[in-house]
């Protein structure tokens, strides 16, 4: 049997895990597990976790978007509990034209939106459905699925990946997101941290809705009556405070891109739940999906998704799985015979 051991318990350790195959011994480590207290110190449950097709995408990662945009459509499907839900989304974009919009006539009810759909001074966006997801309730639901076949999950504080030698598998999966950044063996600094801040309000408005311009600016409804609003991108800082000026100007934006939901930009007219401070990974040059041998050590790295885990998660499990299966059906090595003659 074939022993896995996954490094991290974000949306791509449990993704990789849930795709391989049912009779690998699978075990995953981590520091922070699904089901922990809220802790800043990983990026999963704090993501708006919604599929949003990313610009300027490779032909590789187009691939991975799609597969995760397929798999996560299925599990809305069978599974409610799961916490994802298939949603409209209206998708703002003030400097990305049509022709760089790859995903177009791929998804369900991809249209472009009339000029009397556009809120003033934008020029272009369009509509489809696609999906959202729950952090909270969905990394749980996903741990308990996985330990009911058979994957353990262990708390771990790793330090380098040559610490994990002895854990005696056939192929360890470097899952780690920016945890790659400070791993003694690996210290990958094009990984970077992002910091997001975003707000949990209530509201009825059933649809996401983003703009992509000189802010980023985006409302993504959970389904149960309550939705993130947001948000910033802040490039290498960890700070994991609320900036007070921050949350002003979100509550300021959102009121302007969605008048008929929100009637006042008084953050005092919000009905807040819970401000949230993420730091998100990503990785310069795009994402490290690819085996390497080191010290006998069969690794898989896997992690540096560009905008987000949830985006790509299954697509990059997939493509993890066919390393694997390189990795399961290699011949074993021959030294070349020497003539004595």
């Amino acid at each position: 049997m074939t022993k896995i051991t996954i490094v991290g318990a974000g949306i791509s350790g449990l993704s990789i895990a849930a795709i391989l195959p049912k009779h690998y011994d699978i075990t995953i480590i981590s520091r922070n597990l699904p089901g922990d207290p809220d802790s800043q110190e990983w990026a999963s449950p704090w993501a708006g976790a919604i599929w949003l097709g990313m610009a300027d995408s490779s032909e590789a990662d187009q691939k991975r978007q799609l597969d995760a945009f397929a798999y996560f459509w299925n599990i809305a499907a069978r599974y409610p509990e799961s916490s994802v839900k298939k949603t409209d989304i209206i998708d703002i974009m003030d400097h990305i034209p049509l022709e760089k919009v790859w995903y177009r006539d791929k998804l369900p009810g991809f249209r472009i939106l009339t000029k009397d759909e556009l809120p003033e001074g934008a020029p272009f966006g369009v509509a489809y459905t696609s999906w959202i997801v729950t952090p909270p309730v969905f990394l749980p639901w996903m741990r308990n699925r996985l330990e009911a076949n058979g994957v353990k999950f262990k708390r771990v504080n790793v330090r380098a990946l040559s610490d994990l030698k002895e854990m005696g598998h056939d192929i360890l999966i470097n899952a780690t997101g920016v945890g790659a950044r400070y791993l003694e063996d690996v210290k990958d600094m094009q990984m970077t941290e992002v910091r997001g801040q975003t707000v949990l309000v209530k509201t009825n408005y059933p649809k996401i809705w983003t703009r992509r311009g000189k802010d980023y600016t985006y409302h993504l409804p959970r389904g149960d009556g309550t939705a993130i609003i947001g948000g910033i991108k802040e490039y290498g800082s960890i700070a994991k405070t609320v900036d007070p000026e921050i949350r002003k100007d979100i509550f300021r934006r959102i009121q302007e891109a969605l008048p008929e939901a929100f009637a006042s930009a008084d953050p005092k007219d919000f009905e807040v739940i819970q401000d949230i401070v993420g730091i998100r990974p990503q990785r310069t040059g795009g994402a490290r999906i690819e085996k390497e041998v080191v010290d006998g050590q069969k690794i898989i790295h896997a992690y540096g998704m560009e905008g987000g885990g949830y985006v790509y998660s299954w697509g990059m499990a997939r493509e993890v799985l066919g390393l694997v299966n390189e990795f399961e059906f290699e011949l074993p090595y021959m030294a070349p015979l020497v003539s004595k003659l």
